[in-house]
């Protein structure tokens, strides 16, 4: 099937989510609106001949540029459905493409307009463009990625972002794996954040801190913010759809817990291993590792490093009330416990 026309946008009961700007634009172009309104009356007041032509123009200009932010906010969007996925630009046009149509995605940057992705169709031809900044656009790239679009970084994207994009939304760190590889895989994870903990003790022995750290379970996932929290033990032999795994690293003194003045504990939260429903028409569940846990787990050290020696902390005889695994295990019963609070 064909990127084609299309009369009308789905209802919003029928899309998964939809990719639209901030309501904010509202308030940005009716502000410009009322500076066209603003220089008019000034134009009425301090009325000069020789350049009223030239004022008339920028009058005009500031209420097209105005009316064209409001119709950006009101009509642009990217309706995503179970069957298909529906644009619509700022003049009300409408396309309708199935994610099959998606030849490839592409991430642009410009110092004027920031970062943008562009879809293309198979034949190479531009379907629509979202900017990053608008409400839900991360979902739209995770719903590419899930179906195995091709996603691209254009010529500054690297420059003008750095690692933001990939690193905040996540997508391009995620490995599918198989549920029966976890136990020789989370082994693995736990030895080699062993051995980083324990440099970093090394280089930092005047702090005198210890650390306490391993792999805690959890019903909830803390990447797919719309999962639901079990409240029930799971009877089956599986690990629930909403399963994720963290690693988690606390800072000690003398075998206590450490905070700071606020009573926050000093700890990191990674998740490693974690299921989501995939954004298919299948909507398969898949289990993921997170190939980035230890870039983020290093970057806590380094910041650990500078700002621990800095500042005065509190020792509490704190107990976690839950194991800290060294490996997991598939298929096993897990427990219900809360949401890590940050």
């Amino acid at each position: 099937m064909a990127v084609e026309k299309a009369n009308n946008l789905p209802e919003e009961a029928d899309r998964k989510f939809t990719v639209r700007q901030h309501k904010a634009a509202y308030g940005i172009g009716i502000v410009i609106i009322g500076m066209g309104i603003f220089f008019l009356i000034l134009e009425m007041i301090y009325h000069v001949s020789p350049i009223v032509l030239w004022m008339y123009a920028v009058i005009l200009l500031t209420f097209l540029l105005g009316l064209l932010v409001c119709l950006e906010a009101k009509n642009r969007q990217l309706a995503v459905t179970r069957n298909g996925l529906y644009y619509c630009n700022m003049f009300g046009k409408i396309k309708r493409f199935e994610t099959e149509d998606i030849g490839f995605a592409k991430a642009v940057a410009s110092p004027s307009c920031g970062l943008d992705y562009v879809l293309y169709d198979r034949q190479g031809k531009k379907i629509c463009r979202l900017e990053a900044g608008m409400r839900d656009a991360h979902r739209m790239l995770l719903c590419l990625h899930d179906n195995e679009v091709d996603i691209r970084m254009g010529k500054g994207v690297k420059q003008a972002t750095g690692d933001a994009m990939p690193s905040e939304i996540g997508i391009f760190s995620q490995e599918i794996i198989e549920e029966e590889s976890l136990p020789e895989l989370s082994g693995k994870v736990y030895e080699e954040a062993g051995m980083m903990l324990e440099e970093w003790k090394e280089r930092n022995r005047k702090l005198g801190a210890g650390l306490l750290y391993g792999f805690g379970e959890y019903y909830g996932s803390l990447i797919d913010p719309g999962a639901e929290m079990q409240r029930m033990i799971r009877a089956g032999e599986e690990l629930p759809e909403d399963y994720v795994s963290v690693l988690e690293v606390y800072v000690q003194k003398d075998g206590s817990m450490v905070s700071d003045r606020r009573g926050k504990l000093q700890c990191v939260i990674c998740p490693v291993f974690y299921k989501r429903k995939a954004m298919t028409k299948e909507e398969e569940i898949r289990f993921y590792y997170n190939t980035e846990w230890k870039k983020y787990i290093e970057d806590v050290l380094a910041y650990w490093e500078r700002y621990l020696p800095k500042h005065k902390f509190m020792v509490e005889q704190t107990e976690l009330g839950y194991e800290l695994k060294k490996k997991l295990r598939s298929g096993e019963k897990l427990w219900d416990r809360e949401r890590i609070s940050d």
